[in-house]
């Protein structure tokens, strides 16, 4: 990879934060635009649930590239690093809460795509956490680093389409 500028990672910190207030006022709007009664059938609650940790994955992968981006422009080498693995144990839990979701939201609603989507994105997890540690050793390079910052921002992209395209599928109550 060439030389990574900071001009590039501020730019991906950007877009990152763009995408996160846009997911937000989606999220938003669903939750206010959706049938909320008393009587609703029980099968929404495994909805409901898979969508708050799909949200909470969605922000935890646009985490990495406004957090991680930032830290490498301005701290020293150490810092990011140690950001990196926090935020990478909390992706992994937020993964396994949003595969542990998708089953049952799956079975509801006939949707294989939504768990073929969920596979990717647990790649896609996967490699925003192992890669620069596979490329640098214990002392990633700010271009290590930097691979993290883009597989979670492509991820984060499918988070939401997987998202909002599972929107689509839900029965009307």
């Amino acid at each position: 990879m060439r030389d990574v500028s900071d001009g590039f990672l501020l730019q991906m910190a950007e877009i990152s934060a763009g995408l996160i207030g846009l997911f937000l006022v989606g999220i938003f709007f669903y939750l206010e635009a959706g049938d909320r009664h008393p009587e609703r059938p029980a099968d929404t609650d495994a909805v409901d649930l898979y969508f708050r940790a799909s949200t909470r994955i969605v922000l935890v992968l646009y985490a990495i590239p406004i957090g991680l981006a930032l830290a490498l422009v301005v701290l020293e080498p150490a810092w990011p690093r140690l950001l990196l693995v926090a935020l990478s144990v909390v992706l992994v839990a937020a993964n396994v809460e949003t595969v542990r979701r998708v089953r049952p939201v799956a079975k509801l609603t006939g949707a294989t795509s939504l768990v073929l989507t969920e596979v990717q994105g647990s790649l896609g997890v996967l490699v925003t956490v192992t890669l620069p540690w596979l490329l640098g050793g214990f002392h990633p390079s700010r271009e290590d680093l930097t691979w993290s910052i883009l597989a979670s921002f492509a991820t984060g992209f499918l988070s939401i389409y997987a998202t909002a395209m599972s929107a689509f599928s839900l029965p009307r109550q």
